[in-house]
């Protein structure tokens, strides 16, 4: 008798405006998935409508996976606001994985985190295989911002770092909850958030990086591929080795549309941005096309939503 192999667990987080995305991410992650691989999915919903949602699992019916659509309760969402900076650029949602020690069942000793504006090129069963050690998260380092005191915006010193410390980009997490419950990592990140609210130019992702510093895993850039890389004429100029950087550049596992405007937004020249309807064309949004037409219908939208509210 063979055993069914031992779930992926996987969460995301998102709003109306990302339940699209969500499924490209989820189902390109399904696809190019090890055989007989099963997941199991949270998603952190941040208000995604429930003919939304059907669609999502429509699009992955065929597919060995489990969706748990999970709500923060309202005394976590209320510990959020209540410390987070809330804005249009940083919705709610955007903190949730903060949450996921406390929302995921205390079982659940590990995580993978998604954010969901990924294309999955690769086989993510080696990524989630990786033995974490005593390392609260593994992640890539950034791209454009390599250490903590490259970032302009973070002072170092004043948050008691090393200068040498390695800024990771948190959109994708593979994150140790047995050591993030232990050590109450939520609550010392949610603290320095509140307090350094004018500081922090990516709240969350500068928080983590602070409260971790020197107490994650590095992993190849080839399993979070920023749109960074294709800045660089070579890889000398970026902080990746030359055959990390070769294969982030060439054979991502992972595609992270990390800047604005994003492959389903008018304007995109990202060179992946091909991928994004290639998987997003096998999803009950096949066809979808930003075009003029829509973003008109949603200007207008947006419009009456003002004017009924004011």
């Amino acid at each position: 008798m063979t055993l069914e192999p031992e779930p992926i667990i996987i969460a995301c987080a998102a709003d109306q405006n990302y339940a699209m995305p969500l499924v490209v991410t989820v189902c390109s992650l399904l696809r190019n998935l090890q055989s007989g691989q099963r997941v199991v999915l949270y998603v952190l919903d941040g208000g995604i409508q429930r003919s939304q949602k059907d669609r999502v699992v429509q699009s992955t019916l065929h597919h060995n996976i489990e969706i748990i659509w999970i709500t923060p309760s309202s005394v976590l969402a209320n510990l959020l606001s209540d410390n987070v900076i809330l804005s249009e650029k940083w919705p709610i949602a955007n903190y949730y994985r903060l949450l996921l020690p406390h929302i995921l069942p205390p079982h659940i000793a590990k995580v993978m985190y998604l954010d969901t504006d990924l294309v999955i090129q690769g086989d993510l069963t080696p990524l989630w295989q990786i033995d974490m050690g005593h390392n609260y998260a593994l992640a890539v380092q950034d791209v454009c911002q390599p250490h903590i005191a490259t970032t302009k915006h973070l002072d170092h010193r004043k948050f008691g770092v090393s200068e040498d410390c390695k800024y990771f980009n948190a959109g994708v997490l593979v994150m140790n909850l047995k050591q993030w419950r232990e050590d109450n990592i939520t609550d010392k990140t949610l603290a320095l958030i509140a307090q350094h609210k004018e500081t922090l130019l990516f709240p969350d992702q500068d928080a983590l990086n602070i409260v971790l510093a020197q107490r994650w895993g590095e992993l190849p850039p080839r399993w979070n591929q920023m749109h960074g890389i294709y800045d660089f004429s070579s890889w000398a100029e970026s902080p990746y080795r030359q055959a990390d950087y070769d294969t982030a550049l060439k054979q991502p596992d992972i595609i992270h549309f990390t800047t604005l405007p994003k492959p389903w937004m008018k304007g995109c020249t990202h060179p992946n941005q091909d991928l994004f309807y290639h998987y997003l064309d096998r999803t009950a949004w096949k066809g979808w096309r930003n075009t003029i037409w829509r973003r008109l219908g949603r200007r207008i939208t947006k419009e009456i939503k003002q004017l009924v509210s004011s």
